[in-house]
C-alpha cells in the first residue's frame, strides 16, 4: 500500500508545472528560480528567462525542476550541438553560447569564495579558456548495458545508447562503434574505459566486468573488432569507484607530448583530459613561480612537477597510485631531470615526513572532495612560504581557502581555465603568499 502511494505521489510531482523567473546559474549547472519561500533548482536553464518547467523532486529546502518550454530566451541561449543533450547526463551547458559559460563559471567561483569561504577581496580572475569546445576529452569513461554504449541518463543509472559525444576526440567516436561489438560477446560488461594519445595516434581501453573475462575472448575481440592503433587492453573489475586490475594485453602505456616535455602515461594512471589545454594549463601554473625547494602533491604522472623542476633547485613530488608514480620516475629519465624525486605516498603522509623542513612551495591538485583534515593541519604547521592549490570544485577550494587564510595567508592570484566546456566543472588555480 505504501509502495502505491508512494508512486501516487511521484506521478503528482511530475504532473505539476512551473512558470518560472531564472535568477543565475550556480554550480551544477542548476538554474535558480524563486516563487514566494520556495528555491527551485532548474536543469538546462539559462540566466534571466522565463521557462515552464516540471517539478522533479520536492525537498525541505528546495526543489528540482527542469526546463519543459522556454518562454522568454535567455540572450545566451542557443541550440545544443549534441542531439542527445538533456538526456544523457555528461554534459549540462550545451545550450549556452561558449562565452557566456565561462563568464558563468567565473561569477559562480567568485560567489563560492565569498558565500562559503568568506573571501572578501578577490583578485582579478584571469580566465583561460579551451581552444577547442568540442572534441577535447582524450579520456572517456562509456557505460555498457544490454547492448547500450553511452553515458547515463541524467540523474538516473539507465544508460543512454549513443553514436557519438561531441565533447570527445573525433578518434575516440570512430571506435564507438567497434566497442559496441566488442560489447555484445562480453557477459554482464559494464564499463569501457578509453584513453588516446593525440601525439601516438594509439589507444588503451579498458573492460570493466564483475564477472572474468576469458583472455582469449579479448584478444579474439581485439583482433576482429578493434583497430590496430588499440595497443593494449585490460580486464578488469569495480568495486565502488576503485578498478582492480585482473590482466592486460599488449603496451601497458602511451606517450603524451606537452610542448617540449615527453610523458609516459600508464593505462591505470591520470592524465588531463582537455588535451587542447595541456600547454596553457602548465605555463598558467608555471610560469610565476620560483623556489629553492618544493613539493607537488597528488602529482600524478609529473604533469606540473616535470616542468616545475626548471623553476627551481629541488622538488618531490608524491601520489598514491603506484603506476603513476612509476611514470613519474621514468618521466624524470626520459626528460633529463635530476633535481625531481618521486615517493608513493599520500599528501598527509608527505607533508609529515617534511615537517620542521624550510619549503619555499607547496603545489596540490587534490580530487574534488578537496585537502583532508589532517592534510590541511600539517600544510599550515610547515607554513611553506607559497601554496599552488589546483582545484576542480569551488565549494571545497572555498572551505580550504577560509582555514588557509585563517592562518596566515593571502590570495595573491586566481586563474579558472576550462577544462571541461559544456560541462558544469569549474577548474581553477589559487595562488597564496604567507603573509
Amino acid at each position: 500500500m505504501k509502495d502505491l502511494q508512494s508512486l501516487e505521489n511521484q506521478n503528482k510531482v511530475k504532473e505539476k508545472k512551473l512558470k518560472l523567473n531564472i535568477e543565475k546559474l550556480v554550480y551544477g549547472g542548476y538554474g535558480i528560480a524563486r516563487q514566494g519561500r520556495k528555491v527551485f533548482m532548474v536543469r538546462y536553464a539559462a540566466p534571466r528567462e522565463i521557462v515552464e518547467a516540471d517539478l522533479l523532486e520536492e525537498k525541505k529546502d528546495y526543489s528540482y525542476a527542469q526546463v519543459k518550454r522556454v518562454i522568454l530566451p535567455s540572450p545566451v541561449r542557443r541550440e545544443a550541438i549534441c542531439p542527445y543533450f538533456g538526456i544523457c547526463g555528461g554534459c549540462q551547458l550545451q545550450h549556452i553560447d561558449y562565452p557566456s559559460q565561462i563568464k558563468i563559471k567565473k561569477e559562480i567561483l567568485i560567489e563560492s569564495l565569498k558565500r562559503l569561504g568568506g573571501v572578501e577581496n578577490l583578485p582579478d580572475i584571469e580566465s583561460i579558456s579551451s581552444e577547442y569546445e568540442l572534441r577535447y576529452r582524450i579520456r572517456v569513461q562509456f557505460k555498457v548495458h544490454s547492448g547500450k554504449l553511452g553515458f547515463f541518463k541524467t540523474g538516473e543509472r539507465e544508460v543512454v545508447d549513443i553514436e557519438e559525444c561531441v565533447i570527445s576526440h573525433n578518434r575516440i567516436n570512430e571506435l564507438i562503434k567497434p566497442l559496441k561489438e566488442c560489447s555484445r560477446y562480453i557477459k554482464e560488461l559494464k564499463e569501457i574505459h578509453v584513453t588516446y594519445s593525440p601525439t601516438e595516434d594509439k589507444f588503451l581501453v579498458k573492460f570493466v566486468a564483475p564477472v572474468e573475462i576469458e583472455r582469449e575472448l579479448l584478444k579474439a575481440l581485439k583482433e576482429d573488432f578493434l583497430p590496430p592503433e588499440v595497443v593494449g587492453i585490460g580486464s578488469y573489475s569495480k568495486l565502488r569507484t576503485v578498478l582492480n586490475r585482473r590482466y592486460w594485453i599488449g603496451q601497458e602505456h602511451l606517450y603524451m607530448k606537452v610542448d617540449k616535455w615527453l610523458y609516459r602515461v600508464s593505462g591505470d594512471s591520470f592524465f588531463q583530459v582537455n588535451f587542447t589545454l595541456w600547454e596553457s594549463f602548465i605555463k598558467a601554473v608555471v610560469s610565476p613561480l620560483s623556489f629553492r625547494k618544493a613539493l607537488d602533491l597528488h602529482c600524478g604522472v609529473g604533469f606540473f612537477t616535470i616542468p616545475l623542476s626548471e623553476r627551481g633547485n629541488f622538488i618531490e613530488g608524491s601520489d598514491t597510485n603506484s603506476y603513476a608514480i612509476n611514470d613519474a620516475q621514468y618521466n624524470t629519465k626520459i626528460n633529463n631531470r635530476d633535481n625531481v624525486i618521486f615517493v608513493k605516498a599520500d599528501a598527509l603522509r608527505h607533508l609529515k615526513s617534511r615537517a620542521g623542513e624550510v619549503l619555499d612551495l607547496v603545489v596540490m591538485d587534490p580530487p574534488r572532495s578537496g585537502l583532508e583534515e589532517g592534510e590541511i593541519e600539517v600544510l599550515v604547521k610547515n607554513k611553506p612560504d607559497r601554496i599552488v592549490y589546483i582545484s576542480c570544485n569551488p565549494t571545497t577550494l572555498a572551505r580550504d581557502l577560509k582555514i588557509l587564510l585563517k592562518n596566515g595567508y593571502v590570495l595573491e592570484k586566481l586563474k579558472l581555465i576550462d577544462m571541461f566546456p559544456q560541462t558544469y566543472h569549474i577548474e581553477s588555480i589559487s595562488f597564496l603568499r604567507l603573509k
